[in-house]
């Protein structure tokens, strides 16, 4: 399955979805405080529950 037709998660997020996220959010990033790590680590977190989403649908 391609990552653009992939069926999105409980919270309307697919794995392309959330990997696109993180990479706009790291884009350009030189500097990363306590708090944008956090906030990397929560979208880190969204793209792990897309995947176990998919794969469970897989299985």
């Amino acid at each position: 399955m391609s990552s653009t037709s992939q069926p999105p998660v409980s919270d309307g997020q697919t794995i392309a979805e959330a990997n696109e996220a993180i990479r706009q959010y790291v884009s350009g990033r030189t500097i990363w405080s306590q708090a944008d790590l956090a906030e990397l680590d929560r979208l880190r977190t969204d793209w792990k529950r897309a995947v176990q989403a998919a794969v469970t649908r897989a299985a």
